[in-house]
């Protein structure tokens, strides 16, 4: 079966887009499913999705971009910690997942830099882009 998801830590941690959650749920046997984009799945939604659910948007505004960032990461890094499978999705896998697998490898000291922690991220999912304010917020949490 194809994979539309890629994997950021080997049979741990995983990141996308928000189609392949209910793939990522069933086939890696993931516990939860983390969402980073602004704005989540409604209650209704919330209702029919299989998987434990949780809504960790990273934010759109400058002066909250680095700490919507901090908290997923933290959020992630400790489920990692705890024995838990991740999913990390946002709309098309391709931006806010990205930053917040980059985030992630450095909380749980994966990789050294954020150079280390994107190049990781990037060789993981090719088609990951960190838009300017979130590089922006990335240097200002790790460099």
């Amino acid at each position: 079966m194809e994979k539309n998801y890629d994997t950021l830590i080997k049979d741990k941690v995983f990141f996308g887009g928000a189609k392949e959650a209910e793939a990522a749920f069933e086939q890696e046997a993931v516990d939860i499913v983390i969402d980073v984009r602004v704005n989540g799945l409604s209650s209704q939604e919330q209702g029919a999705v299989s998987y434990p659910y949780k809504h960790l948007p990273i934010a759109d505004e400058d002066i909250a971009v680095a700490s919507s960032i901090e908290k997923v990461a933290k959020e992630i890094a400790a489920a990692y910690k705890e024995g838990q499978k991740v999913y990390i999705h946002c709309g098309s896998g391709e931006g806010r997942a990205g930053v917040a697998a980059t985030a992630t490898l450095i909380e749980l000291g994966m990789a050294q830099s954020l150079e280390e922690a994107e190049a990781t991220v990037k060789k993981a999912r090719p088609q990951v882009t960190i838009r300017s304010k979130m590089e922006k917020a990335l240097q200002k949490l790790y460099k």
